[in-house]
């Protein structure tokens, strides 16, 4: 691979490569921030609407109501990946730095969070765990040296961009002879003490061994979908297993070696994954459990729409904090629809209390082919053969709540006849309105935020378009 701009001189070009970035600048704010997002015109900068104040006789289609509060938003990430790594690299230097700077910089998505794979995704280069030495229960031969290839010059290369960029990580698979089948693939984890014992070691050594490396690690899963087996890296657990792993070794594993990282559960999957029950399952198993549940700041969830269960959650384990760890991946087609589909995503998972949400793969070739044989989507695309970028629809919709609702933002009321609406009131006490147009038409609206006097505001939303729409704090 060619070699990346040193960090040392990363950070002095980037103010460079945002002067080069026209699609995420956009015009002096008027009193109400507009921003819309449409296939032929992603990312434009629309005409300000005026604040009036309400009209009777016009009640608005949507309407945020700051006063009614919900859950504090974490921030917004993806994941890291080594062919998405592969993927950058085929790019020229000024765009590769480009990219990096509209996924992390303020001027772009603004990405604060990231999520790692503990070993081997089925986005990496091919099947590997960070000690493949059978039987090596003392990890001795333990080490992060092949992350230093790929996976930690990305993460690297972000936090020059993001230097307080904050990592989670989850495994796919154990090391193969930890399972029961000896393979990367499928299996479940030996059920024995020494194997249980080391695992929960080996889990805790990688938590040290990336923040001995400058890493921010915040968290930790257990297992990424921890409810199917697959071609690519998977591991099967049952709810008991879970409970018993976290409450007995994982747990006080961490407790014990002071790591003070937080252990989430998941990440779990719910539909189309045997029709959402076993989420159910897990979830109630584990955090049902006094002694499991104590160790856990929270639960993760991929692939739960239709079955609504992260919603459930939020009612049954309410202390729990909620997150959307991999957005759907897709079919590599990178369209518009597929964009739209996100934004009824961020809504189903934002809306049912989810404080964190994450991109899947952040960059990824045109083909988007996984080592396995899965063409999936990306935010960004490379060709491989003549480096040029592509910022697909998905990048955009992500980056008009990324780059608006902040860390620290509350996820607010929104009411209204027009459904395809969000509201977060961020910690400078800005109104974010988050709007989707699925129709082929464009469509009248009238926007309010309530308790200001002068607070109501309209705008024709163009077809199948999403915008983002900003009213400053009264006052300012």
């Amino acid at each position: 691979m060619s070699a990346f701009i040193p960090l040392r001189n990363f950070r002095c070009l980037i103010a460079g490569c945002l002067a080069a970035l026209p699609a995420f600048s956009h015009a002096t704010s008027p009193a109400v921030t507009w921003i819309c997002s449409t296939a032929a015109q992603p990312w434009q900068a629309m005409p300000g609407p005026a604040l009036a104040p309400a009209d009777p006789e016009v009640p608005p289609q949507v309407r945020a109501v700051p006063q009614r509060i919900y859950q504090m938003m974490d921030g917004f990430g993806g994941c890291f990946n080594e062919l998405s790594w592969e993927a950058l690299d085929k790019a020229p230097a000024a765009d590769r730095n480009r990219v990096l700077a509209a996924l992390f910089s303020d001027a772009g998505c603004a990405f604060t969070l990231g999520r790692i794979p503990i070993g081997a995704s089925d986005f990496a280069s091919d099947a590997y765990s960070l000690d493949d030495t059978p039987g090596d229960l003392e990890l001795q031969h333990f080490s992060i040296a092949r992350d230093r290839k790929e996976l930690i010059p990305f993460i690297k290369a972000a936090m020059a961009v993001r230097p307080a960029l904050q990592c989670w990580g989850s495994p796919w698979s154990p090391p193969a002879w930890m399972k029961t089948n000896g393979n990367y693939s499928k299996g479940s984890l030996k059920w024995e003490p020494a194997i249980l014992r080391s695992y929960a070691n080996y889990l805790t050594r990688w938590v040290d061994a990336y923040r001995a490396d400058g890493i921010h690690i915040y968290a930790l899963m257990p297992q990424n979908e921890s409810n199917i087996q697959s071609p690519y890296p998977s591991c099967l657990w049952t709810g008991e297993q879970l409970r018993e792993f976290i409450a007995d070794y994982l747990g006080p594993t961490l407790r014990d070696r002071k790591t003070k990282v937080e252990l989430w559960l998941g990440t779990l999957n719910g539909d189309p994954f045997n029709n959402g029950t076993n989420i159910n399952y897990r979830a109630a198993t584990v955090l049902g459990d006094p002694k499991a549940s104590t160790f856990l700041t929270g639960l993760t969830f991929q692939y739960d729409t239709t079955s609504n269960l992260i919603a459930s959650a939020h009612e049954l384990f309410p202390d729990k904090k909620l997150m959307q760890s991999e957005t759907e991946c897709n079919r590599g087609k990178n369209s518009w629809d597929d964009a739209m589909r996100l934004y009824s995503l961020l809504k189903h998972y934002l809306g049912g209390g989810a404080s964190s949400y994450f991109a899947w793969n952040m960059v990824l070739d045109e083909g988007g082919m996984s080592t396995w044989k899965w063409r999936q989507n990306a935010l960004v695309t490379v060709d491989h053969a003549s480096g040029k970028v592509t910022y697909n629809g998905e990048f955009y919709v992500m980056q008009h709540f990324s780059h608006y609702v902040k860390p620290g933002a509350r996820r607010v009321l929104s009411t209204g006849p027009f459904g395809d609406q969000l509201a977060f009131v961020n910690p400078d006490g800005s109104t974010v309105l988050e709007v989707a147009n699925a129709s082929d038409k464009p469509l009248d609206t009238v926007l309010a935020i309530a308790g200001l006097p002068v607070g109501t505001f309209k705008a024709t939303l163009p077809a199948r378009s999403v915008s983002t729409f900003v009213v400053p704090a009264p006052g300012l």
